[in-house]
């Protein structure tokens, strides 16, 4: 499986994929050009909108919805 991460920096997130990519296949990381507050996971041609943040999950009611739109529409968004 290949995944890419389209992100805001933050330094622990960094921190934790640094370590991730020295034990496992590469993750690749592209920063946003702008702030962007929704989380999307893509996997192949499936588009999930992610309720919220990741490292809040499992601490209250999260959703996930997955979108009826391509991977493609939500890149081209974010370009």
């Amino acid at each position: 499986m290949e995944a890419t991460i389209h992100s805001r920096y933050y330094e622990s997130f960094q921190t934790d994929l640094k370590k991730h990519n020295e034990q496992y296949r590469e993750i690749h990381f592209l920063q946003l050009p702008h702030k962007n507050h929704d989380r999307f996971l893509i996997i192949d041609d499936d588009v999930y909108l992610l309720g919220a943040s990741v490292k809040d999950m499992g601490i209250g009611l999260c959703a996930i919805t997955k979108m009826q739109t391509t991977p493609e529409t939500i890149l081209d968004i974010l370009k």
